[in-house]
């Protein structure tokens, strides 16, 4: 069988063996860099996809964070005095759009305090928006403006 001028027969202890070198591809200016050595495999294609079939596996989507969510403790809502809620009230209704208050309300499972500008108040619906956040009057627990 007659050689390709690239082929190279090399001995070994099983025999002699064809050695074909793999041609890589044309090389981007600075590939020879050593920032850039050890990126690309033998047949020119980058390490990353050879990396992403040993990502894991995931039969049970969503597992994970149902999970998380079964560890998470509770904190009990915060009932409102009276005054409590009249005080509350009044700071609502002095409430504009633009303002920048800090907030306390509850929001799955705990209180959360945020700082913010007021996008809008809608008493109809009893819900206020801060920022991107829509959060209900009677999720509410404390609301000062700075």
């Amino acid at each position: 069988m007659p050689e390709s001028p690239k082929t190279r027969r090399m001995a070994s202890p099983w025999g002699d063996l064809e050695f074909t070198p793999v041609e890589r591809p044309a090389a981007a200016p600075g590939a020879g860099t050593p920032s850039n050595r050890g990126t690309l495999r033998a047949d020119g294609r980058p390490r990353a996809s050879r990396a992403a079939q040993f990502m894991p596996f995931a039969a049970l989507t969503g597992y994970y964070d149902l999970v998380r969510e079964q560890e998470r403790i509770v904190e009990p809502r915060h009932e409102l005095t009276e005054e409590e809620g009249e005080e509350l009230s009044r700071a609502i209704m002095q409430a504009r759009r633009g303002d920048l208050v800090r907030i306390t309300y509850y929001d799955r499972g705990g209180y959360k305090t945020r700082a913010g500008i007021i996008r809008a108040i809608e008493p109809e619906r009893r819900r206020l928006y801060l920022g991107d956040s829509m959060i209900p009057f009677d999720d509410i627990w404390k609301l000062w403006r700075p």
